[in-house]
């Protein structure tokens, strides 16, 4: 059976592996079956392309450079950050890695203080104590798995149709505030006032969540109706008054009816919420309830 000790000389063995992502995860799994954390941050590494650094001898500012891309592009801290670096490289390959660099496993006040002399105003300091013996560190445990970031990303990829339709070539692109014309089926109508927003997010966010808080919003133009994403939970304020996080939903299920598509979010305490196409603001033109039931049965595993 893999295990980190292992995995980078099946990857070498396997180099078609380090190319398809779902492989990856797979194998990741079964090293990790109970911690999504460590899975989720290394692939991280895969999306920053971190395989093309091994054999290469990389150096420190090279290292703190990629550190820092992670922390910036995908919202994680800078231990994990430096976990993901330092377990790919140091201990799956096998890489020398350049003194000072790394967490390792120590207290957080005593990595903190350690990291601001790596981490200096002018890149990574080579003149850093020597590192102790090596060990991959344990990732930084959060109660915010994922970010905002990672929640649009998961969203938006399902949402391919209203891209092509509104000409958007990357989820970049794409606003948080998202007005539907339900009088024309039409999205990004116009925009809200900084009022206007402050009023939803208070009442989606119900003193919980800022608007920073939310990867999506999607509201009516006479603001009766309004749903959102939040890095956790999906809010629901129309006809339904709901906070439904993610990590509580058991499966999702959509269907096409004669008159009105439905959706049926069934939690781990056997609640349901059964939402229709006319609630969620569902505009044929563009979406379907069957994206953003897609969208839910990927993002409540994750």
């Amino acid at each position: 059976m893999l295990d980190l000790s292992t995995l980078g000389e099946y990857l070498r063995k396997n180099p078609q592996v380090m190319e398809k992502r779902t492989l990856l995860q797979g194998i990741l799994r079964d090293i990790f079956p109970q911690d999504k954390l460590a899975v989720n941050l290394l692939l991280i590494g895969f999306d920053e392309d971190i395989f093309s650094l091994v054999g290469t001898n990389p150096s420190g500012e090279r290292l703190a450079k990629l550190v820092r891309t992670i922390a910036d592009n995908h919202g994680v801290g800078e231990q994990n950050a430096v976990y993901i670096v330092e377990t790919w490289l140091g201990v799956v390959f096998g890489e020398s890695l350049p003194p000072g660099f790394g967490s390792q496993a120590e207290k957080p006040g005593e990595f903190l203080g350690r990291l601001r002399n790596v981490f200096g105003p002018s890149g990574f300091n080579m003149q850093a104590a020597e590192p102790k013996a090596f060990a991959s560190p344990a990732p930084l445990q959060s109660n915010r798995k994922l970010s905002v970031a990672d929640v649009r990303e998961v969203f938006f990829r399902t949402k391919g149709k209203l891209m092509r339709k509104c000409k958007f070539r990357s989820v970049l692109e794409l606003e948080t505030w998202d007005v539907v014309d339900k009088s024309s089926n039409s999205h990004y109508s116009r925009n809200l006032t900084r009022r206007e927003k402050g009023l939803i997010v208070r009442r989606l966010g119900r003193w919980l969540y800022q608007e920073q808080d939310f990867a999506y919003i999607r509201t009516s133009t006479d603001m009766a109706h309004a749903w959102g994403l939040t890095y956790d939970s999906l809010i629901l304020a129309t006809d339904t008054e709901a906070v439904i996080p993610f990590e509580e939903i058991e499966h999702v299920e959509s269907e096409r009816g004669l008159f009105t598509d439905t959706m049926t979010i069934a939690l781990e305490n056997c609640v349901s919420y059964e939402l229709d196409e006319h609630e969620m603001m569902s505009t044929p033109l563009h979406d379907n309830l069957s994206d953003l039931a897609g969208f839910l049965n990927v993002i409540k595993d994750m």
